[in-house]
């Protein structure tokens, strides 16, 4: 068996941009993958498209073979175009692989190891008078945790129409914690994440006020870049720590693993160079203990590759979704994974689990030119940029 091609295809809904990659092989199989990159989708387009002429003609099966040549292919490799582009390419020769020996990729992988895969959604909780509208519809559908932005901007902290003050933000989502947990009740996991707005000493701060609320993790608590960072705040934070989305290999998650400086990693299998790598950080993180909380704001076809490796993960916690999909993504996949009651189980269908229809696919590219989804952007009130 070998590849033929890769066609690509992108999906632009305002304020996001999906891409997918389709391999396809002179035995008839197809697989699919997913390179979604907020605010670069044209440059990982292109990437893929320079990839699948550097693969086509190998031996699908070979996946290993593929990636190192990918991989060390690149001299100034470790950016997320072409971690993102590597990422869909990987997954899709997991599907193929899954197809032409007839099982689930969670076999492949050694699964399955849990019978189900726990699940946390998202909410937008910019004032604690908002909790109960957010979460109340949640609790009543049967989900048992949720993520929200613990350090909330603030549209009138200065001129600019979204703005961020870290102290006062930090007393109000201190203050949205504190009414989160009291509407949930001691069962419900509550999720912090910050994006990586605040400084170590704004992080402590934090951390020491909602120290009380029983908090599963705070998530990129500073910027991923100041790996040392987490030295501090894993002396002085009373919080469990999580990191890893903007991490793309073995070798940047180290420090963190290896100095044990958070409790869990999140890597992003479209990010994090596809499911041969992701599985290889998880293992070397169970090595320490650490557990693994995947990042996936993405599509079903991430959605469907991270359940995979979740059901083969010794260290796995729990999985994030964006839940409910775009209504136009049930117009042009097969095999969507759905919740149940919080939790989403096995599937048995080979490979991946999850077709695209690229016919349909492309007529919806076409009717839905937007333009590429911008970056998203934050600034203080003097106008200084921060993350988002």
């Amino acid at each position: 068996m070998q590849i033929t091609a890769v066609d690509v295809c992108t999906y632009r809904r305002p304020g996001r941009s999906f891409v997918w990659a389709l391999v396809r092989t002179d035995a008839g199989i197809t697989g699919l993958g997913e390179a979604t990159l907020m605010g670069r989708s044209q440059s990982v387009r292109s990437c893929l498209g320079e990839m699948g002429e550097v693969i086509r003609g190998m031996d699908p099966l070979a996946s290993e073979d593929i990636w190192w040549r990918l991989y060390l292919g690149d001299r100034r490799r470790g950016g997320a175009v072409t971690a993102s582009a590597m990422g869909a390419i990987d997954v899709a020769l997991w599907d193929i692989r899954g197809q032409a020996l007839g099982v689930p990729i969670y076999r492949l992988l050694g699964g399955p190891l849990r019978d189900r895969v726990r699940l946390y959604n998202h909410a937008q909780l910019p004032t604690p008078e908002s909790v109960p509208d957010a979460l109340g519809p949640l609790i009543d559908d049967g989900w048992t945790a949720v993520k929200f932005m613990a350090t909330p901007s603030d549209p009138g902290a200065g001129p600019r129409p979204e703005c961020f003050d870290p102290r006062p933000a930090v007393r109000r989502g201190a203050a949205v914690v504190a009414a989160a947990r009291e509407f949930v009740g001691p069962e419900f996991d509550l999720l912090l994440e910050t994006h990586g707005r605040l400084r170590p000493v704004d992080v402590v701060a934090f951390a020491e006020r909602v120290k009380d609320f029983d908090i599963l993790f705070l998530e990129e608590p500073t910027r991923f870049e100041a790996a040392e960072s987490f030295r501090m705040l894993r002396e002085r934070c009373p919080t469990p720590l999580a990191t890893g989305e903007r991490l793309y290999s073995r070798w940047q998650f180290q420090p963190l693993i290896e100095n044990e400086w958070v409790d869990i990693i999140q890597p992003d299998i479209v990010h994090a160079h596809g499911i041969t790598e992701v599985k290889k950080i998880a293992d070397y993180a169970d090595a320490h203990l650490i557990s693994l909380a995947p990042h996936n704001p993405q599509s079903p076809v991430n959605t469907m590759a991270s359940l995979h490796l979740d059901l083969a993960c010794h260290n796995f916690l729990i999985q994030e979704v964006i839940w409910p999909f775009p209504e136009q993504f049930h117009e042009i996949f097969d095999g969507i994974p759905e919740p149940r009651r919080g939790y989403m189980y096995p599937p048995d269908a080979p490979g991946l689990g999850i077709t695209l229809d690229l016919e349909r696919a492309r007529a919806l590219e076409r009717k839905r030119r937007h333009r590429p989804a911008p970056t998203d952007e934050l600034q203080l009130p003097d106008g200084t940029w921060i993350d988002f």
